[in-house]
């Protein structure tokens, strides 16, 4: 997932005009569309994927994420190909994906409040996405609710009170992208023109 910056074939024209009166301003404009799309990348990661849009639990995602020139006049925002990354990078866009079960599973397991930790990742105590979360969790059942839905939930008590629910079962989810990589950078285009007008006021 990215989001490319390419100054229009207008402006590289006033640039080629300049620089044909002796002006070299095509350095300067690339240097600072290049120091804009870093400004732009730190903005997503600072304040749209630290939870304000799009909540990530490990840091790969926001280390991923990078502002860099991909020619003299087209500045970009996002991740390379091939970061480990990649499977999930699209939550940064705008995006609808179903999500289904892997090979061998019928249900999706989604943690409830009561197994995650507090940044909202599953609880220490329970197994490694894969394993039969039922049968590793010991004194946990299957619990159906009035409307259909489907539980894997654990009895810590005596009466039914002290029933906690550890995952909800669903066949499918559908995900929507953040719009996290599209918001952190527009909110950044000033600041990058900023950037190119400061380095040509110093070129000439």
């Amino acid at each position: 997932m990215r989001l490319s910056i390419e100054l229009g074939s207008g402006a590289q024209k006033v640039i080629a005009d300049l620089q044909s009166l002796g002006r070299d301003i095509g350095p300067a404009v690339s240097e600072g569309l290049g120091e804009g799309v870093k400004l732009a990348a730190d903005n997503v990661v600072a304040n749209h994927i630290s939870g304000q849009d799009l909540k990530v639990h490990s840091g790969d995602l926001r280390r991923a994420t990078k502002g860099w020139l991909a020619s003299q006049f087209d500045g970009v925002v996002g991740v390379w190909a091939g970061e480990a990354v990649d499977k999930y990078k699209w939550l940064m866009g705008t995006k609808q994906k179903t999500i289904v079960p892997t090979a061998g599973h019928k249900f999706l397991a989604i943690p409830m409040p009561f197994a995650q930790t507090a940044k909202g990742v599953k609880a220490d105590y329970l197994p490694p996405t894969g394993t039969s979360l039922k049968n590793f969790i010991p004194g946990s059942f299957i619990l159906k609710t009035k409307m259909g839905g489907l539980f894997i939930a654990l009895k810590t008590g005596k009466t039914d009170r002290s029933i906690k629910l550890l995952f909800m079962l669903k066949k499918s989810v559908v995900v929507t992208g953040s719009g996290a990589l599209f918001a952190g950078t527009l909110e950044k285009v000033d600041a990058i023109t900023q950037s190119i007008s400061d380095k040509i006021d110093r070129k000439i």
